[in-house]
């Protein structure tokens, strides 16, 4: 046992070291390999995820990753929105950034109790702007919550 691990930790040093070895010697890495920027990978090759992908699909994936952050659009706390609730939607106030694209939210009018955390799929639309728009009182009372 003692030695498959012992070979199984060699195997990791010698792929973690695959793409130092080929820079050093000139060559670029195929698709699929290990690397750590695109100028390891071969022509038309990128590194995303520390692997050689070809360009197209890395920056589509990063584009991916981009979106789903919220990066250029990203809610903060303090953020005024609407959630989805029931079928309807109750004025929030984001207490607090979970995940990209999960909240935890305060729905207004209502005990803290009924805070939750909800994802983007739960919210209408983009932050509200401040204070200028006094959300109404919600429609159900907090014991129909």
């Amino acid at each position: 046992m003692r030695v498959r691990a012992i070979t199984v930790l060699r195997a990791l040093v010698i792929v973690a070291a695959f793409p130092v070895v080929l820079a050093a010697c000139g060559k670029k890495a195929p698709l699929g390999s290990p690397c750590r920027a695109d100028d390891d990978c071969a022509s038309g090759l990128a590194c995303h995820r520390e692997q050689c992908l070809h360009e197209g699909s890395a920056r589509r994936l990063r584009e991916e990753e981009r979106r789903a952050s919220g990066a250029g659009g990203a809610r903060k706390v303090g953020d005024r929105i609407e959630v989805e609730w029931k079928g309807a939607y109750k004025p929030a106030v984001i207490t607090g950034v979970v995940a990209p694209g999960s909240y935890r939210v305060h729905f207004e009018g209502y005990d803290a109790q009924w805070d939750e955390i909800v994802t983007e799929a739960r919210i209408k639309g983009g932050a509200r702007s401040g204070s200028a728009q006094k959300a109404s009182a919600p429609a159900a009372s907090s014991a129909e919550r």
